[in-house]
């Protein structure tokens, strides 16, 4: 072999450890600490509620966590056990979204993660729960959707799909894709 060639590559080889190792490198402890406080939470709460009202004072949405970790300058608050309720015009509560945690970002867009379950609180309707792992909820839109499979169970039956949205004002819930569906007859 061509000792120029053997020169090039133990070179080429040099140069490559030098940029990934990066011993001339300034960013040291000053740049660590500050990349650390950047993502510290500006405050942490424990069982806090956040309520939100209609115009004429009617509560709408209420979401309550375990635990909210609010970083200001990246405008959103993590929630671990989040529940989310939705309630009617005369102040009952309709339906309720849990979830094992989530996001609520500063423009009213909550974002659920991991055992999304949306429970009806009325006897009435047809559908009692909803299971998905991933849920984003509009509240200045009032709807919810998702990409993700979903799971409808109702008293006499179980639906399976592939994506939801729903208007929650008009309380009216689509399959995006449809792909099972179950029913069971009274015992």
């Amino acid at each position: 072999m061509n000792w120029r060639i053997v020169g090039i590559i133990v070179l080429l080889f040099g140069v490559g450890l030098l940029l990934v190792l990066r011993p001339f490198s300034d960013d040291g402890e000053e740049g660590a600490a500050t990349a650390t406080k950047l993502m510290q939470p500006d405050f942490t709460a424990y069982g806090l509620e956040t309520k939100i009202f209609e115009s004429d004072g009617a509560l709408a949405h209420q979401i309550r966590s375990e635990e909210m970790a609010h970083y200001n300058q990246i405008g959103l608050t993590e929630l671990k056990q989040p529940k989310y309720s939705v309630f009617s015009q005369d102040g009952t509560e309709t339906w309720q979204v849990s979830a094992e945690q989530g996001t609520f970002y500063d423009d009213k867009t909550l974002i659920l993660e991991r055992s999304v379950e949306i429970q009806a609180l009325q006897e009435s309707s047809p559908i009692q729960r909803i299971m998905t792992e991933y849920l984003v909820i509009d509240l200045a839109n009032e709807s919810m959707s998702t990409e993700y499979p979903v799971i409808m169970r109702g008293p006499q039956v179980v639906v399976r799909g592939d994506g939801l949205s729903a208007d929650m004002s008009a309380e009216i819930m689509e399959l995006k894709r449809h792909v099972k569906t179950v029913f069971q007859p009274k015992s």
